[in-house]
């Protein structure tokens, strides 16, 4: 005879779940529908598919914060480097243009010069 202080058999349909009872857990009666075999079926498809979208989600978040982590830290600096090369180049080809210009002046301001002192002196 059972007691008040018993728990009901968790195998029979009863209104008090035990206490460890877990409602993110879908028990027999969420999925099956007496007649209706798509619906459960439907239902544990969708049930699967909640799994398997929160395990990729954990190992996405894991490699992202580990192994990813490293490669695109990688990739970024093998970029900076690259960008950082061809910033020096444009960079000292437009200074290069621009001290051709000034030079071309410079010398021949400089000749000028050294011509009028010569007839000068």
């Amino acid at each position: 005879m059972a007691t008040t202080h018993e728990q009901p058999d968790i195998m029979t349909d009863t209104p008090n779940p035990p206490e460890s009872f877990d409602p993110s857990i879908p028990v027999l009666t969420d999925v099956v529908v007496p007649g209706k075999p798509e619906y459960a079926r439907a239902a544990a498809v969708a049930y699967e598919a909640q799994l398997i979208a929160e395990r990729m989600q954990g190992r996405v978040t894991q490699f992202l914060s580990g192994d990813a982590r490293a490669l695109i830290e990688a990739r970024c600096q093998d970029v900076l480097r690259a960008h950082s090369a061809k910033l020096v180049q444009d960079i000292t080809r437009e200074v290069s243009l621009a001290l051709e210009a000034h030079m071309r002046e410079w010398v021949s301001v400089a000749v000028e010069e050294e011509l009028r002192r010569q007839r000068e002196g």
